[in-house]
């Protein structure tokens, strides 16, 4: 827990997302993601390096997508779909990781990405005088800013101004949370209690949200730990 703590408080992306895979592969670390980051640039540095920007932003998203053929399942119940070392082995993961992915990649490239906390979607921004929004779920199609606050106005009800704020870029430590939050969805569907409860401690102490205190007794109880429970509940 320490080397994640320490990752969101540097804002360092990639040792976070080392730090929250390195429970699932205990030899992760944050110079073994950066390499396999690197291969993944490597492959398609030619193709992005071609061109200046602003252009190099859809041959860095064609790259990843079409090059290197990262894609979304139908589902996402797979916990390897938010684990980012997974993600890259198999090519395959949820709309988070994926972009988590493309920022990584994006930072090879000077190409300057941000996570979006859309509201249920997550998407990222590319930092430029009219931000571009890339839906990392559907090949990364890109939406202009209007057409999202349209979205934002019909589903959530709000004006253009409360809007913008769906729009802006998020920290590492929100990135991590949508991940984790993911996860441990993921492990409850599978009724796999034990790891469900190990990722509702990171989130109660990345937080210290009340639900995820709630959640985590409510799982302790259930495992048979009374004492865990009560000190929770």
């Amino acid at each position: 827990m320490d080397e994640l703590r320490s990752a969101i408080a540097r804002d360092d992306l990639e040792a976070t997302l080392a730090a929250l895979a390195a429970d699932e592969s205990p030899s992760m670390t944050p110079e073994r993601l950066g390499l396999e980051l690197d291969r993944l640039a490597d492959r398609i540095a030619p193709y992005v390096r071609a061109v200046e920007l602003p252009r190099r932003l859809g041959r860095l998203v064609y790259g990843m997508f079409l090059r290197l053929g990262f894609r979304t399942p139908e589902t996402y119940g797979d916990p390897e779909l938010h684990l980012v070392d997974r993600v890259i082995a198999r090519r395959e993961g949820s709309p988070v990781a994926l972009a988590a992915v493309l920022i990584a990649l994006g930072r090879r490239f000077d190409v300057p990405l941000a996570g979006v906390a859309f509201p249920g979607h997550f998407m990222v921004r590319y930092e430029a005088a009219s931000p571009v929004f890339i839906d990392p779920s559907s090949g990364a199609f890109p939406f202009p800013a209007d057409s999202l606050l349209s979205l934002a106005a019909e589903a959530l009800r709000v004006g253009p101004e409360e809007g913008e704020r769906f729009l802006a870029p998020v920290s590492t430590r929100t990135l991590a949370v949508r991940l984790l939050q993911n996860l441990q969805r993921a492990y409850e569907e599978r009724g796999d209690r034990g790891r469900s409860m190990l990722v509702l401690d990171r989130l109660y102490e990345l937080t210290g949200s009340p639900i995820a205190r709630c959640d985590r007794g409510l799982r302790a109880a259930a495992l048979g730990a009374p004492h865990a429970a009560a000190d929770d509940l």
